[in-house]
């Protein structure tokens, strides 16, 4: 493939990912103030955001293999078409069941999207650039989370619900349109059963499985961090929404600066090394996150989660794709877009458990702990630089 057609392809994977994700990110601050306002108790608006999450995750890996079976485009327009839909369909809820079944429909949906969209760019790199690639990636994701939270709130605010899921449908269409101009660099119809214990031996090997331990526990500290940190700067430390905002955009920027350099890193010096330096990285920072008290201090802790956040994504998701043969790439992004959601889905429940008889800083702090189950796995991988087995083997 042409340079120049490669670069197309690569900008428009990045469009469609991003395009792809905003939707999601959006919904994250304001589906429990709509679930409310359409008449949702406390439990059935906890029922509806986790909804989501709960669909989701199991989508990713079932999809993942549609990725394998019939390439990647088909499964990426069908879910970008589906996810449009299904935020459409929020507009047209009037009770908190028809909302819960917008929210199945919306989890199913982006179950197509994620391992379409990362399988791609880990079709495009080149072996040694894998690194790169995958941060451009999370860059891409990176930018949605951040365009995501910062366009619902002043939608909501100033012309209501229904004109916010109408602009994300409308994007989400768009992002259809620019993934019909994708060429795909690597054919793919594997139409066999699934080689289970192939896939298998790849997953045991030391590479793949510390990428799955990495974004495992960076997204269980995610979920304690989104969970907990707003509420103890308001609650505890007496900080409002403006340091609260500047604190959380403090470690999106960190994360989105550092995403390429740790890309860099990982084809230079394999991707186990800027696994270690993000999991130290976020494990330090929620230990510490509890002692800082002026706004300084807590603004450096939000940056060191941020570093590590930024080190974390694109080493892991290339210690996940670079050894994996292409018939089951699908397969293999499917179940890391599959651990990812459930580390936030465990993460962030578990932690306001712990928290609850106690305080915020208690769960923060024990969050971090779960870093020490990522540094064995990544560890493992460091004794054994060469790249895991291939699953062809």
């Amino acid at each position: 493939m042409p340079r120049s057609v490669g670069r197309g392809n690569t900008a428009r994977v990045l469009a469609a990912t991003m395009l792809g994700t905003i939707d999601t990110n959006a919904l994250v601050p304001i589906i429990a103030l709509y679930a409310s306002s359409l008449g949702a108790d406390l439990v059935q608006v906890g029922i509806i955001v986790g909804l989501y999450s709960a669909v989701h995750a199991p989508a990713n890996f079932a999809f993942g293999r549609l990725a394998d079976r019939y390439g990647r485009k088909l499964p990426l327009g069908i879910g970008l078409l589906w996810d449009a839909l299904s935020v459409f369909l929020y507009s047209l809820a009037s009770t908190p069941l028809m909302l819960a079944l917008a929210r199945v429909s919306h989890g199913l949906g982006g179950g197509l999207v994620g391992p379409s969209t990362m399988t791609l760019m880990a079709d495009l790199a080149t072996p040694g650039r894998r690194g790169r690639g995958m941060a451009l990636y999370g860059i891409s994701i990176a930018l949605a989370v951040v365009i995501g939270f910062g366009i619902s709130g002043p939608i909501v605010n100033r012309l209501g619900y229904d004109p916010l899921f109408y602009f994300l449908s409308a994007g989400l269409v768009i992002g259809f349109l620019i993934a019909l101009g994708l060429r795909e660099p690597v054919r793919v119809r594997e139409r066999r059963r699934l080689d289970w214990r192939r896939l298998g031996r790849y997953l045991r090997s030391a590479e793949p499985a510390a990428g799955y331990a990495s974004i495992f526990s960076l997204y269980f500290m995610l979920g304690a961090f989104v969970a907990l940190v707003p509420l103890w700067l308001e609650e505890t430390l007496g900080y409002g929404a403006l340091e609260v905002g500047l604190s959380f955009t403090t470690f999106a920027v960190l994360s989105l600066i550092l995403h390429y350099p740790a890309g860099i890193l990982a084809d230079r010096f394999g991707p186990s090394a800027p696994a270690l330096i993000g999991i130290v990285a976020t494990g330090a920072a929620m230990a510490v996150i509890p002692a800082a008290r002026g706004i300084t201090g807590i603004v450096l802790t939000m940056a060191l989660f941020g570093v590590g956040h930024g080190f974390v994504f694109p080493s892991s998701s290339t210690l996940v794709t670079r050894s994996a043969v292409p018939d089951q790439r699908g397969v293999v992004t499917g179940l890391f877009y599959s651990i990812l959601v459930a580390g936030v889905a465990i993460g962030a429940p578990t932690m306001a458990i712990v928290a609850a008889p106690a305080n915020y800083a208690l769960g923060i702090w024990a969050s971090s702990w779960i870093a020490l189950a990522g540094l064995a796995f990544v560890a493992r991988a460091l004794r054994a630089p060469a790249a895991a087995a291939s699953m062809a083997s």
